[in-house]
């Protein structure tokens, strides 16, 4: 009885001992750990915009740009982006801000006035703080209305801009920034596209992207930024020849989206760059520009509880769809134009052909009529002369009468 009872005994300490490890290792197993955060519903607290201008993306491929390669890692990067013409400021700056094309927005020749709204007017609107910074005041004097602050250095290098943006910041963290670097388009209209000061000039602008990412994340501000990263038109080298080449180095600018709701390190087709203030306004919860006419990048976006990738890329499908159909119009348009252009220009050829078949007529009536008058002229002459002459034999007869007679 007592061996029997002793092994009762084991028996039930081996499985208390058991119990205990188990819970013993759920509980260190399952430690509670906070949940992961959706970073599709991630708010955005603030939107950097960086544009250097007249740098297109085969020009930064020519030049030393790092901070540009270390962002596109974990970026949004559109693969070819589509900038508008004419490739100049302010029209193409415009078109960035205001998601509108020159012919949308006015601008399409000097000192025209905008006529639509920007992203950073429909901030404002909103109550956000937005902050303008820029060396050539006068590329950016159309898009002023959309900014309380503003920060100017005429004609002052990209470091020495930044110097004094960066402080600015600081001191008041603006919901939006627009930093125009004008830098690398002074350099080639100094020196010309490609130039050792073009692509010098585009490195130092590079180094001070870099400076105010370095800004961002010191303020801890650097996950819930939105960061944009382009240009607003390329610039061709001089006297090139109008190959695909050089239309592309004026018309592919380059792209990066990074922040809050948008995929990391991923490479997106195709887009304009009037699709940026469309994005830029659905991804900060505001409607868009009222004149604009850019795309939604919703492949650029991260899938949420609101709707799957699924639905992501057909809204993006839909809204080419809808551009596709718009560009058959207008193709189909601009061919109807064509043909009627063609049309008149058949018509002004043969009414040329038939003024010059008349012209060569009148001509050779006037030919005609102008010898005519000329032997007419002659004809004339000879009587004058004739009667001269028969004036002169009538008086030599009639005096030799008159003599006789007397």
């Amino acid at each position: 009885m007592r061996p029997l009872f002793h092994r009762w005994r084991h028996m039930v300490l081996l499985l208390s001992m058991l119990l205990f490890f188990q819970n013993t290792g759920v509980a260190l197993a399952d430690p509670e750990t906070p949940p992961l955060e959706d970073k599709s519903q991630r708010p955005v607290k603030h939107v950097l915009i960086m544009v250097m201008s007249g740098v297109g993306m085969d020009a930064l491929l020519h030049t030393h740009a790092p901070a540009f390669h270390d962002v596109s890692k974990e970026a949004v990067k559109v693969e070819q982006a589509v900038a508008v013409y004419p490739p100049a400021n302010p029209p193409a700056l415009a078109s960035l801000a205001t998601g509108a094309t020159p012919l949308r927005h006015g601008m399409l020749k000097p000192l025209q006035p905008l006529q639509a709204e920007t992203i950073f007017q429909v901030w404002q609107a909103q109550g956000q703080q937005t902050l303008l910074v820029a060396s050539a005041e006068e590329d950016v004097k159309p898009l002023a209305p959309g900014f309380r602050q503003k920060v100017f250095l005429r004609d002052g290098a990209a470091k020495a801009l930044t110097d004094q943006a960066v402080e600015q910041w600081k001191a008041n963290k603006p919901f939006a920034t627009l930093v125009v670097f004008s830098d690398p388009a002074r350099a080639s209209k100094k020196e010309g596209p490609y130039s050792q000061g073009h692509l010098r000039a585009i490195s130092e602008v590079d180094q001070q992207i870099a400076r105010w990412i370095r800004t961002i994340k010191e303020a801890g501000l650097y996950e819930d930024t939105l960061i944009v990263i382009t240009a607003d038109h390329g610039l061709a080298p001089r006297g090139s020849d109008r190959t695909d080449k050089s239309v592309d180095r004026e018309l592919v600018v380059p792209l990066l989206l990074r922040g809050p709701k948008l995929k990391t390190a991923v490479t997106l087709p195709p887009a304009g760059t009037v699709d940026v203030a469309t994005t830029l306004a659905q991804l900060t919860g505001v409607r868009r520009p009222a004149q604009a006419e850019g795309d939604v990048l919703w492949n650029a976006m991260l899938p949420g509880a609101e709707v799957s990738q699924e639905g992501l890329y057909d809204r993006r499908v839909k809204d080419l769809s809808q551009r596709n159909l718009e560009l058959s119009r207008s193709a189909f348009q601009l061919a109807e134009d064509k043909m009627n252009i063609d049309s008149r220009v058949e018509n002004l050829q043969e009414q040329k052909r038939q003024m010059q078949t008349f012209t060569e007529e009148k001509e050779q009536v006037i030919t005609a009529l102008e010898e005519k008058v000329s032997w007419l002229r002659y004809l004339i002459g000879a009587i004058i002369v004739l009667a001269i002459i028969g004036f002169i034999v009538e008086y030599w007869l009639l005096r030799k009468r008159f003599l006789l007679f007397s």
